[in-house]
């Protein structure tokens, strides 16, 4: 059962949400209590039906070995417990309360659990970090031929150095995508 708080915040999100799209020109109001979508909007062409998730801000991700944070929407009816919504909705609405963004995603491309990362920790993420280490590892090689000394200056362990300096190693990049790129302009919502 979702306590008073999670509805209010709930409530929050589809109202931001709401005057999001009033904001991007199109006719939206929310919709009546126990329908399975939260906000019908009006494009002048279509009327498509909108499924609000909100949190309050970024969370850890379960199971990492280190702390990471990402905005995390379970997209199931009602919270965690109950079945996950199949072709109910047309888009949901993703709304973070911390930044008062709001990102949209067609329902049918919309996973049970979406962790979306945080455009305020941009380069904080493990393989971004990564990533940026190899690419100075690379450029001190080029004049300190040592790899104590580079692991030395960068903080890293001398096996990581040494395998940044193979030549047949390339950098593990994920295709974690952040909250911004999500957010959806007027056109987005007139091709549907």
């Amino acid at each position: 059962m979702r306590t008073s708080n999670e509805l209010q915040v709930g409530k929050a999100g589809e109202y931001l949400v709401c005057a999001d799209l009033i904001l991007k020109g199109f006719v939206a109001f929310p919709s009546e209590q126990g329908l399975p979508y939260d906000v019908l909007l009006d494009t002048g062409n279509k009327l498509l039906r909108v499924q609000v998730k909100t949190t309050k801000k970024p969370r850890k991700i379960p199971q990492r070995n280190k702390d990471s944070l990402a905005y995390i929407f379970s997209i199931k009816l009602h919270g965690k417990s109950n079945k996950k919504i199949n072709n109910d909705c047309d888009i949901f609405a993703l709304v973070c309360l911390d930044t008062m963004k709001i990102g949209y995603i067609l329902g049918n491309e919309m996973p049970s659990t979406i962790n979306i990362r945080a455009d305020s920790l941009r380069g904080n993420y493990y393989d971004e970090k990564g990533i940026s280490d190899y690419k100075k590892c690379i450029e001190l090689y080029k004049t300190i031929k040592n790899q104590s000394e580079i692991a030395r200056q960068l903080n890293l362990a001398v096996a990581t150095v040494n395998r940044y300096l193979k030549p047949d190693w390339i950098p593990f990049k994920t295709s974690a995508r952040y909250f911004n790129d999500f957010i959806r302009d007027r056109q987005w919502f007139q091709k549907l």
